[in-house]
């Protein structure tokens, strides 16, 4: 948790935070506004950056601190929970990945198409696992030899979702003797999947879509380019049909893309609810 000196606003609203907590991607925030003609003088939020814009969501306001500090708390033990879920259905963790386990990492070297082991300290505490440094590189001018640039784009070994890393992120290509059977066989799955031929695939725009929210009558995708500027991209179409998406959001990585895919389901669920809820005072 966060002691800093420095005063951090929420905004413009008057609340100023008194504690963070960062974990699984999100920054949950106490704040404290003395001065609310409402009397709601403490405020507990979630906080997100995406690429340059940023997003509190979920806010609880309340004038009885103990209330909102079993809020603050209570968030950090949801992430908790649910970190621990996705741990468990994960393989058992083993030993962090170190330099012995690798081949020595040279600048010199390409590392394009290779299952490399990203350093631990590139992670959050949370993610620190063995099954989180694994990684299967596909492009970027990161992974060139002599690399000019540090972008590395790849895929997690653990659930085969896209993701980025930098060059010097990265603790080396991984000894064929030290690869565990797990990421064998999920990085052949992985390589099944891109050699797939196009017509069994669904794309927006040059983007092949990977994850699909529906929400009514609307579906909401995210896709993935290797050779886009920007490799990922969400889009709105209709659960029914394949083809047909638009209002395409564009992003430089995969947490990001997740997280509007996530919101723009979530705008549209809630405005259905909303809509029901009207109907359902109207009668």
């Amino acid at each position: 948790m966060s002691d800093s000196t420095e005063k951090r606003m929420i905004g413009d609203t008057g609340y100023e935070v008194q504690r963070s907590f960062w974990i699984n991607g999100k920054e949950i925030l106490l704040a404290e506004n003395m001065s609310a003609k409402d009397g709601q003088f403490y405020l507990v939020v979630q906080y997100r950056e995406h690429g340059i814009l940023c997003e509190y969501s979920r806010g609880e306001a309340s004038g009885d601190y103990l209330e909102v500090l079993r809020a603050f708390t209570g968030r950090i033990n949801e992430e908790i929970t649910a970190l621990q879920s996705e741990r468990d259905a994960l393989n058992p963790p083993g030993e962090l990945f170190l330099a012995e386990h690798c081949y020595p990492h040279s600048y010199a070297d390409s590392i394009e198409n290779k299952m490399i082991a990203i350093k631990a300290s590139a992670f959050s505490p949370e993610y620190r696992r063995d099954d989180m440094q694994l990684v299967f590189a596909t492009h970027g001018k990161g992974t060139r030899a002599n690399a000019r640039g540090n972008a590395v784009y790849c895929y997690h070994l653990n659930n085969g979702e896209h993701t980025r890393f930098e060059r010097y992120d990265v603790l080396g290509a991984v000894r064929p003797e030290c690869i565990p059977d797990w990421a064998k066989e999920n990085l052949a799955r992985i390589q099944d999947e891109r050699t797939k031929p196009s017509e069994e695939k669904e794309y927006a725009s040059n983007y092949e879509i990977t994850e699909r929210i529906e929400a009514g009558q609307k579906a909401f995708v995210l896709g993935y380019c290797e050779k886009a500027v920007n490799p990922y991209g969400t889009w709105q179409g209709y659960k029914n049909r394949k083809s047909d998406f638009d209002y395409g959001h564009y992003f430089d990585d995969y947490e990001s893309a997740k997280a509007d895919l996530r919101e723009r389901a979530a705008a549209e669920q809630q405005r259905l609810d909303r809509s029901k809820s009207r109907d359902k005072d109207s009668r």
